[in-house]
């Protein structure tokens, strides 16, 4: 039997909203490279200004990479994350 294990983030830093955004995005595959806009209909209870603020403040902090309007994980943060 296999265990899912997830990634959680573990910077204190980050917004609520920042942490959600970047948990979807490291744990749903159909997100790690993402539009903002097509993150929004993902994370349906947030609104695409949330979205996007969350998206700047992981920009910023160096979990994502910004091409044009997509955004992906920066894949080599991973490895300070943890398995939940």
């Amino acid at each position: 039997m296999s265990r899912n294990l997830r990634i959680e983030p573990n910077d204190n830093e980050l917004s609520p909203e920042a942490n959600g955004v970047l948990s979807k995005m490291l744990n749903n595959p159909d997100t790690d490279y993402v539009k903002a806009v097509d993150l929004c209909a993902v994370c349906e209870n947030d609104s695409l200004r949330t979205i996007k603020k969350a998206l700047s403040e992981l920009t910023d902090k160096g979990y994502l990479l910004r091409i044009g309007n997509t955004y992906a994980v920066n894949k080599v943060r991973i490895t300070q994350m943890k398995l939940a």
